[in-house]
């Protein structure tokens, strides 16, 4: 599944984040939420919203934040205010002022999970195994559930890291180094500005991904802007991977059917992030048991693709049903088989002649070519591995001139070429007949000239 239906379940957007996962492209979007569902209890309130950071700021740069008007503004504008209140009252100038709230701010979000906490929301980012992380946060909560897994990223970093780490992004800058901290109306300005490689890479990532959003409000503007992006600036074909947005909703009543917002997010309510967590876990483990089962079947069949006995050999070309599954195999699974696969087709290939040595058996060729005919509609030709269609391509002009009604030629084949040729794609067509004038396959093109498309 390349996309949730329009009103999944919950079972199915549990498992697309699981499939993500494993496809290698999901990651995480992550909000203040976040951050107060891992250190706050009904005892402390240690991780502050937005707002309540730039009150304890205010204080701490003894600006009245009751006088200034927050009504209808935003948190950039609350925070500009404060750095021209600061200003005005220590006589310093606005660059100055702006300079000691980011140190204040960085000095307040000097958060750090306890032992607990940190155990259990390890435990759940380590089973999400996101590819990478984009956060708001200033904070380094990620950073220390994620202990060794994982690397902070400034506004001004790549968003790259070594391979097996994952790199945590902060869009708005680290705790770490106050300067570079996004808070003002002027740091907002130059953030937003369409050439910006933050804004442009957080929107071509999202596309190129499936996103789960924790911690934010349904109307965050980080989040509205940058899905926004991913949708109309960056346009291009349909995706042949996992792609959506899934925004998980911390609610006291939850729904339990996920639904989707008026901007196409999926959102899925939950009482209590951990909750969520623990319900993911059991779909990924499940998961993750078959996808190991599925493995282990795909590596004893490349083995026996490698190495076939004369058996195997056999019954792939007089089993139907056999050679029908074991394509059907191929096609979902053709990066790890088909290397094995090419090899095992040209010993087959090779038993159907040796069948045909004798004089008048014919029928060796009608194998041969049934062979070929249910590679060649086995796979679209957008997801057909070049190698197998060259052999098949070939294969069909060795045994192209045995096709006929002539003597010497194998009737059964030719009504065999008769009944199934117009299963061929018209892309399939084109492609044998470019591949025929490429390579001189004379055969190919007098067969394929018989076919109306």
């Amino acid at each position: 599944m390349l996309h949730l239906p329009k009103s999944p379940t919950r079972q199915e957007v549990l498992r697309f984040i699981s499939d993500s996962a494993s496809y290698g492209n999901l990651g995480a979007f992550i909000g203040a939420g976040f951050s107060k569902a891992v250190l706050n209890d009904e005892f402390n309130e240690i991780a502050l919203s937005w707002g309540e950071l730039l009150e304890k700021a205010s204080v701490k740069l003894e600006v009245d934040y009751d006088a200034i008007w927050k009504t209808g503004v935003s948190y950039p504008e609350i925070a500009s205010s404060i750095c021209k209140l600061h200003a005005e009252q220590t006589e310093c100038d606005y660059a100055q002022a702006l300079s000691r709230l980011k140190r204040e701010i960085a000095a307040l979000t000097s958060w750090y999970p306890d032992k607990e906490k940190r155990e259990e929301f390890s435990k759940y980012l380590e089973c999400l195994s996101p590819s990478w992380i984009i956060t708001t946060n200033y904070d380094m909560v990620i950073e220390s559930l994620l202990t060794g897994r994982s690397i902070p990223l400034g506004p001004n970093d790549s968003l790259s890291s070594p391979n097996g780490v994952i790199p945590v992004f902060h869009l708005h800058g680290l705790r770490t180094n106050p300067e570079e901290i996004i808070i003002s109306q002027e740091d907002y300005v130059s953030l937003f500005r369409p050439s910006e490689y933050r804004q442009i890479k957080l929107a071509l990532t999202i596309r190129e991904s499936t996103t789960l959003l924790i911690g934010y409000g349904l109307g965050d503007v980080n989040v509205l802007t940058a899905l926004d992006w991913s949708k109309n600036v960056f346009k291009g074909g349909e995706a042949t991977y996992p792609n959506d947005a899934i925004q998980l909703l911390r609610k006291d009543n939850p729904n339990e059917k996920p639904y989707r917002d008026k901007n196409g997010i999926v959102i899925v309510e939950t009482e209590d992030i951990a909750e969520f967590f623990e319900e993911f876990i059991d779909v990924r483990e499940k998961e993750l048991e078959d996808k190991k089962k599925e493995q282990k079947a795909l590596t004893d069949l490349a083995g026996q693709l490698d190495e076939p006995d004369g058996a195997m050999i056999e019954k792939f070309i007089d089993d139907d049903k056999f050679r029908l599954e074991i394509l059907n195999v191929l096609s979902k699974f053709s990066i790890h088989l088909i290397s094995g696969f090419v090899s095992f087709l040209n010993k087959c290939i090779d038993e159907t002649w040796a069948r045909s040595e004798p004089q008048g058996a014919f029928e060796g060729y009608n194998q041969n070519l049934i062979i070929i005919l249910d590679i060649l509609t086995s796979f679209p030709i957008n997801r057909f591995p070049p190698a197998l269609f060259q052999t098949a391509a070939y294969g069909l002009q060795r045994v192209g001139y045995f096709v006929g009604n002539d003597g010497g030629k194998s009737w059964s084949a030719k009504k065999t070429w008769d009944n199934r040729k117009n299963e061929l794609s018209m892309e399939v067509v084109a492609e044998l007949k470019s591949i025929a004038d490429q390579h001189g396959y004379n055969y190919v093109k007098r067969l394929v000239k018989t076919i109306n498309v």
